[in-house]
C-alpha cells in the first residue's frame, strides 16, 4: 500500500514541477500565466493519484506478484515440459490464473488441460469444461482430455452421469477397452444416477481384472450395492401424489418429496413442478431420487411444499401439506392437502 501512496505524491509533485516550467517560461516570454494548462494539469494527475489510491483493482498486486513468482512455470508447462518448480509449492488458484494469462498468448493443448485439471481441483467443472473442449480442439485424440472432459460434465450433474460424459467416457473405452480410470468414472456416475445395469457391468469389467485382495473386496461390494438398487428399482422408481390446494390460487410451484420417518435435510427423493390446476398429480420416478433407494423395511413418509410463486425455490415454498406414511408397493396415490395459512 505505501508504494501507491508514494507513486501518487510522486505525481502530484511532478505536476506541480511541470506548472511551476510553465510559469516561468512564460513569464520569460512576457505571456500572460493566468488560467494555462496548470488546473488542467492538476485535475489529470489527480486522476490518476485517484485511480492509483481508489480505482486500481485490490487484486492486481496479487496478480502481477503471481506472475512474476510463477510466470516461469506457467511458461514451462505451456510447452509442455515439466516446471522446474516442485507442484506441491505452487497454489493451485494463483497456477491458474497465471497459467490462464500465459494460454491467451500461446495456447497449447497440454496446457490447456493443466489449467482444465487445477479448475477440477478448484471445484470449478464449468471452468474446467471450458479448458478440456479447449484442449481437445488442439489435440482431438487426447484420452487424458477426454476423460477431464467427462469428469468436468459428470461433475456438473451432481456426480451423476448423463449422455454426453457417457460419449467421452465411451470414446475412451472404444480406444482402450481395459482402460480402468474410464471404468472406475463410468460405473460410479452411472451407479449414483441410477443406470444400475451399466453400473452393473461397469463393476464385472473392474473385477475381471482387480478381483484380488482390498480393491477386489471394494469391487465386490459396490457390485453388491448395485444389484440391491436393481432389486429395489421396481418399488422405488414410479411413485405418485394427489395433491390438493384448498384456498390456493394454481400457477404456483410444488414440491413434492419422499423421506424416511422423523428425518430432516435433504429428501430421499423430490420433484418440483409448476401447477396450472388443482388437484395435482405429480410421479416421482428414478430421475428424481437423489439418494439410493432404502431398504424394503425403511419406514417412508411423502409431503409436499407450495408456494404462489412460479420458478420459486424450496426454501420460498412456506405452505406445507402434512407428511402421510408411503405405502409400499403403492397401489394408489398418496393424497396430500396443502391448506391457505
Amino acid at each position: 500500500m505505501m508504494w501507491m501512496w508514494l507513486a501518487a505524491a510522486f505525481l502530484f509533485l511532478l505536476g506541480l514541477f511541470l506548472w511551476a516550467l510553465w510559469r516561468r517560461e512564460a513569464r520569460s516570454a512576457g505571456r500572460s500565466v493566468s488560467g494555462g494548462i496548470g488546473i488542467p494539469l492538476i485535475v489529470i494527475l489527480i486522476a490518476a493519484a485517484g485511480y492509483i489510491l481508489v480505482g486500481r483493482n485490490e487484486h492486481t498486486g496479487d496478480w502481477l506478484v503471481h506472475q512474476h513468482k510463477y510466470g516461469d512455470a506457467a511458461r514451462f508447462i505451456v510447452a509442455g515440459k515439466a516446471p522446474e518448480m516442485a507442484a506441491a509449492d505452487i497454489p493451485a488458484g494463483a497456477m491458474a490464473r497465471v497459467l490462464q494469462s500465459q494460454l491467451s498468448r500461446t495456447p497449447s493443448a497440454t496446457g490447456w488441460f493443466a489449467l482444465g485439471s487445477l479448475y477440477a481441483q478448484l471445484g470449478a467443472p464449468a471452468q474446467t469444461e471450458e479448458a478440456a473442449r479447449k484442449s481437445l480442439a488442439l489435440d482431438p485424440d487426447s484420452a487424458t482430455s477426454h476423460l477431464l472432459l467427462a469428469r468436468a460434465l459428470i461433475e456438473k450433474t451432481g456426480g451423476k452421469l448423463n449422455e454426453a460424459a457417457r460419449e467421452e467416457l465411451q470414446w475412451v473405452l472404444d480406444r482402450e477397452p481395459n482402460h480402468d480410470g474410464a471404468w472406475m468414472m463410468l460405473t460410479m456416475s452411472a451407479d449414483r444416477a441410477g443406470q444400475y445395469d451399466l453400473a452393473i457391468s461397469g463393476w464385472e469389467s473392474l473385477l475381471a481384472r482387480h478381483g484380488d485382495g482390498e480393491t477386489g473386496d471394494l469391487l465386490r461390494r459396490g457390485l453388491e450395492n448395485s444389484r440391491q438398487q436393481k432389486a429395489r428399482e421396481g418399488v422405488f422408481a414410479s411413485l405418485t401424489a394427489q395433491v390438493e390446494g384448498k384456498g390456493l390460487p394454481p400457477g404456483g410451484t410444488l414440491f413434492v418429496y419422499i423421506r424416511e420417518q422423523g428425518s430432516a435435510g435433504q429428501p430421499l427423493a423430490a420433484r418440483r413442478q409448476v401447477v396450472p390446476s388443482f388437484p395435482a398429480t405429480v410421479s416421482l420416478t428414478a430421475e428424481n431420487w437423489l439418494q439410493a433407494y432404502p431398504p424394503n423395511e425403511t419406514p417412508l413418509v411423502m409431503g409436499a411444499r407450495y408456494t404462489p410463486a412460479p420458478g420459486a425455490a424450496v426454501d420460498q415454498a412456506m405452505i406445507s401439506a402434512p407428511a402421510v406414511p408411503l405405502q409400499l408397493p403403492q397401489k394408489v396415490p398418496a393424497e396430500l392437502v396443502l391448506s391457505a395459512p
